[in-house]
């Protein structure tokens, strides 16, 4: 005979459901919570959640106002232990707030952390029954409050009832999915928030020079808190520090040493380095006492983080960090070769890879409350005596620390496609023309420290009003100056330099025989400081090479690099021809003349009442051109010169018709001088000929 099971009455669940609940104080006496919490027990039970059992219980205590429990609260949770009000405020029954902090049990006790805090929340609304009588109203609720919402949510924060509330709302739209330890797809969305994305991120290698974007990768929108990263500006804010101690402090990122040394901190300067990053709440009131660790990133009184960047941002940030106090941050190439320091404890061969390039390495990481990681971030510059690149990676749901093994990913092949070598060229601006005939403008803010001149976006306006020049141009990089009246000098990145000459020079070079010129030009300007040793950098009108910056109207695309194996292979030919300069051919043997109107003449130069030209060999092979008017004199380089009435070369001779009130130019060929020729170089491109082959052919020989 067949014994059929009978099944147990449901009262005996809701007992042994119940027997997972210890209730104490006033709690204990109320039968009818005992049997609610016993029925939320089995109901999580049966969803496929982990619950509570009597070998295992929760204890449920009644809840005092104070600490971080305060009158507004119903209910509150901790791993093993429910503090519920007997009376509760918020218009439900005790029940339905225990019902909530039950589902944060069951939660932590079968999804191990995985579900996010606000999706927690949510799982907890749903289940709790607080959503009952709510409607769907998606079209009631405001971008800004919904953005208010995402940044917390994106920050791990606690919700507050005003972010409960709308999140209530959303979830009557869009709904809540019942299998354990899952998040509703269609709100996820709509808030913007990945579910599961550990490990995402992004990374971005800039010119710390021009803040040029070199390369990158992953995501550069997504904005998140910078964690320890904040650590730079204070840092560089600072108005007296022992940059040795400091710089042991930034490396072990030791929040209560640096922020003993607040009394030092200048607000304003901290204020300014900030200042690339939009929209933040940090020290936006002037006068108000600081919330001082929020300085340093940690969260501010109300829980959240105060500053959210995306990547370019944060770059431009710890950019302009590094270079407004670069002494101060040596002690950061220490980082992960002394036990202290934050990147000690990673893999010997990755932080071989900070060594080699003599890194300057910082690390910065934002927690959640129950101090899991949201993201992590790390900033690398190099090399450490004078930086000129800065690398900034993120991931997310990991540490800063553990960022490193997959910033060395990119850091070994950078190493040889973005030589240091080349990485920095310096020119000297407006070379022939007097300090006072030109000024240097910025759109975005600036500092100016020791004779250098910072714009925090990387970028200077340029106003002359030179004869021959340009009357508005814009040049990336970092302004010096040894005095005010003296000569200015730009070290601006290598291919924004080579980017501009090319733009002056051989605008209609294509394919190889780009790559070959831009090879030269950047060669060229990497090696050529001893030619001007006054300034220990290039003029802007050096032998062709003429560098006019970018045009304002028209900006210069940027994000094209040089190829540093044709420049290895200019280092080999240079040597071979003993040359400490690469020139450039004639063009040609051809004896040319141009005759021009002297109205004509007079409107492309945007000069009036030129009176007379004079052409001029200097020593040192430069050529000049003085132009003389009723009231004075100006020089000018002739390839400026040649190049604003559309000469095939400078020419070798200016002479004024006797009978009209024409000029005539003379000369031979087309170019500058001798070696790379643009006409054949083009020629050979068209022929099939690369960008190696070009350059053997210029300089082979």
């Amino acid at each position: 005979m067949v014994r059929r099971r009978l099944p147990r009455p449901r009262f005996a669940v809701f007992r042994e459901a119940g027997a997972a609940l210890l209730f104490f104080g006033v709690l204990a006496q109320q039968p009818e919570l005992q049997e609610a919490g016993g029925k939320a027990v089995a109901e999580l039970a049966a969803l496929g959640y982990r619950v509570p059992a009597a070998d295992d219980p929760v204890r449920v205590f009644p809840a005092l106002t104070g600490g971080e429990f305060s009158g507004s609260h119903a209910g509150g949770w901790r791993p093993g232990q429910i503090y519920l009000r007997n009376r509760p405020e918020g218009g439900h029954a005790a029940s339905v707030y225990l019902r909530h902090e039950l589902f944060h049990e069951a939660s932590h006790r079968s999804c191990g952390g995985r579900l996010p805090r606000w999706a927690e929340e949510a799982g907890a609304l749903w289940f709790s029954g607080e959503l009952a009588g709510r409607r769907s109203v998606p079209s009631a609720v405001s971008e800004e409050a919904l953005e208010a919402l995402r940044g917390r949510i994106r920050q791990g924060s606690e919700l507050n009832s005003v972010d409960r509330s709308l999140l209530a709302d959303l979830m009557a739209s869009f709904g809540w999915p019942a299998e354990p330890c899952a998040a509703s797809p269609r709100l996820s969305e709509k808030l913007g928030i990945p579910f599961d994305d550990r490990g995402g991120g992004g990374y971005l290698l800039v010119s710390l020079l021009s803040g040029r974007v070199l390369e990158s990768g992953g995501d550069q929108q997504g904005r998140y808190p910078p964690g320890s990263l904040l650590k730079l500006p204070y840092a560089a804010a600072l108005t007296s520090a022992d940059p040795v101690s400091l710089g042991a402090e930034l490396a072990a990122s030791d929040t209560g040493k640096l922020l003993a040394r607040r009394d030092h901190l200048d607000l304003e300067r901290y204020r300014l380095l900030l200042s690339p990053v939009k929209g933040h709440r940090l020290l936006v009131s002037r006068g108000a006492e600081p919330h001082w660790p929020s300085l340093v990133g940690e969260r501010d009184r109300d829980g959240a983080f105060p500053l959210e960047a995306n990547l370019r941002e944060l770059a431009w940030m710890v950019r302009a960090s590094l270079l407004a106090r670069p002494g101060v941050f040596q002690g950061l190439s220490r980082n992960g070769s002394v036990p202290e320091s934050t990147l000690a404890g990673q893999d010997d061969a990755d932080r071989q890879v900070l060594a080699q390039l003599h890194a300057l390495a910082k690390t910065g990481t934002a927690s959640d409350p129950r101090g899991n990681p949201l993201v992590g971030h790390l900033a690398v510059a190099w090399p450490a005596e004078h930086p000129v690149f800065l690398a900034l990676f993120r991931q997310r749901g990991i540490g800063g620390a553990g960022v490193l093994p997959y910033a060395a990913r990119w850091l070994r092949p950078w190493r040889l496609s973005h030589p240091v070598g080349i990485a920095s060229v310096r020119v000297r601006l407006f070379s022939l023309t007097p300090r006072s005939s030109w000024q240097a403008l910025e759109d975005c803010p600036a500092y100016e420290t020791s004779g250098t001149r910072i714009s925090l976006c990387g970028e200077f306006r340029l106003i002359s009003a030179a004869a021959g020049s340009r009357s508005e141009r814009k040049v990336r990089g970092i302004l010096r100056s040894r005095e005010p009246s003296g000569p200015v000098v730009l070290e601006t990145d290598g291919d924004s330099y080579a980017d501009a000459v090319l733009q002056a020079e051989a605008q209609e070079l294509k394919g190889s025989a780009r790559a070959a010129m831009r090879a030269v030009i950047l060669w060229n300007g990497a090696h050529g400081g001893h030619r001007h040793g006054d300034t220990g950098a290039l003029c802007d009108t050096t032998h062709c090479m003429v560098y006019v910056g970018e045009q304002v109207e028209e900006p210069i695309a940027g994000g094209v690099a040089t190829d540093p194996g044709l420049l290895h292979l200019l280092d080999r030919l240079a040597q071979h021809q003993r040359l400490d300069w690469l020139p450039f051919s004639a063009g040609g043997s051809d004896r040319w003349e141009r005759r021009v109107a002297a109205a004509e003449l007079e409107n492309r130069l945007g000069e009036k009442q030129l009176l007379e030209l004079r052409r001029e060999r200097r020593r040192d092979g430069a050529i000049t051109v003085h132009l003389m008017y009723p009231d004075g004199e100006e020089t000018v380089a002739c390839e400026i010169f040649r190049n604003a009435i559309r000469l095939p070369s400078c020419p070798d001779a200016i002479v004024r018709d006797s009978v009209t009130p024409d000029w005539l130019f003379r000369g031979i060929g087309a170019g500058h001088g001798m070696g790379l020729e643009v006409a054949r170089a083009k020629a050979l491109s068209e022929g099939g000929r690369s960008a190696e082959e070009i350059l053997r052919d210029a300089y082979g020989n």
